[in-house]
């Protein structure tokens, strides 16, 4: 009976207020596969949700667009760049626009309307592979990053980049280059390789970083391969690295507070990624390569919970909400050891490889996986 009654509480939570109350690592642990997609047959090799939750893309070493009803669990639409590849497929603020980053004949951005099948423009400016491509979060702007050194933010009325960051910190093509946008959409984070984390003004980029932080100690022989900022506020950033492992820091100290590791996680750069064959072996780019650019992290909207697809075909999870306080936003306070973290549960699900894409919507009880297949998860609360 008090078993009833709790589910029915949580159920009235969860209605009222579903990512905030309700994203228990109980409720994470009861996920399950409601629908899983084989019609692809090829390693995805990115995935994102539009900033509604209702549709997904996908993209995959097959030079495939895949577009998801994720309320209906139908596919709705596939498209084909088999002429330039694709990675790195981006909803924009736009309806029916993605934004893709090409891996063949050159490194262009290709803006797309999902809707006729038509390019609408080309954002040129890189000359070497793009490692990152975000939308704001609250403009009608892409962020960019790629190895030839350099961070764009590009307005999507233009074929122009907005403001161009060049950061500093050693060979590019030796130790890579990745960025993102923090919540608010004011703030561009980049981390060059294994050297430096580097906070700009997305206002001011032109003055350089406003704050900047070795992460050699924290990084070793890893690269970094993803940066994600702590939803909802973005006070905690995490380092997703090409060892598998992941580093969270605090967003205005850029202290370390905790790092998680697991098992499955290791040897992630072993896999062998389908595109990482161009290039030379070791070189930065097969490294981010491998360790899937950092799409296979995705965190929970409440900011409490990692999730990281594993080698095996599971789903790790990790409750980092006891080390996202405020208490190391000081930058003057003595640092703490960083803690180091093992998973607080495990999805196994029915991948047959790698889980190469993660991501977990913005805004219903749902986290969409994938190797080959891509596998929808729900809560048996979800309503």
């Amino acid at each position: 009976m008090d078993t009833v009654d709790h589910n029915a509480d949580v159920l009235k939570t969860l209605r009222r207020d579903p990512l905030q109350s309700a994203l228990t690592n109980s409720t994470l642990r009861g996920f399950h596969i409601s629908k899983q997609f084989l019609d692809n047959k090829a390693a995805l090799t990115s995935l994102d949700y539009d900033s509604s939750g209702k549709k997904c893309i996908t993209t995959s070493s097959d030079e495939s667009l895949r577009i998801y009803d994720c309320v209906g669990g139908k596919r709705e639409q596939v498209l084909y760049s088999k002429k330039y590849g694709c990675n790195l497929a981006q909803f924009t603020s736009h309806p029916g626009c993605v934004a893709y980053a090409s891996t063949k004949i050159n490194d262009t951005i290709r803006y797309l309307s999902y809707d006729t099948n038509q390019y609408i423009r080309y954002f040129v400016g890189h000359n070497q592979r793009v490692t990152s491509l975000q939308r704001s979060p609250t403009a009608a702007t892409v962020l960019s990053a790629a190895l030839d050194g350099v961070v764009n933010v590009w307005d999507l009325g233009s074929v122009k980049p907005a403001s161009t960051v060049t950061p500093v910190g050693g060979s590019v093509e030796e130790r890579g280059i990745t960025a993102a946008y923090d919540p608010s959409g004011m703030v561009i984070s980049v981390a060059v390789g294994s050297a430096e984390l580097q906070l700009y003004d997305v206002r001011e980029v032109s003055k350089g970083p406003f704050k900047s932080q070795s992460i050699v100690d924290i990084a070793g022989q890893a690269l970094v391969a993803g940066i994600r900022f702590i939803p909802p506020l973005g006070d905690h950033i995490l380092l997703a690295m090409t060892d598998g492992s992941c580093h969270l820091l605090d967003s205005f100290s850029l202290q370390h507070c905790a790092s998680l590791r697991s098992t499955d996680l290791q040897g992630a750069l072993n896999g062998g990624h389908p595109e990482a064959t161009n290039g030379v072996s070791g070189s930065a780019l097969s490294k981010m390569q491998d360790a899937y650019l950092g799409q296979n992290v995705t965190v929970t909207p409440d900011g409490k919970t990692v999730l990281v697809g594993g080698q095996n075909g599971s789903i790790s999870f990790w409750d980092i909400s006891r080390y996202t306080t405020t208490e190391a936003h000081d930058s003057n306070a003595p640092a703490l050891r960083p803690s180091v973290l093992t998973p607080d549960g495990v999805w196994n699900g029915s991948h047959e490889g790698p889980v190469g894409v993660c991501a977990f919507n913005p805004h219903i009880m749902e986290c969409i996986t994938g190797s080959e297949s891509l596998a929808i998860w729900t809560s048996s609360l979800s309503y």
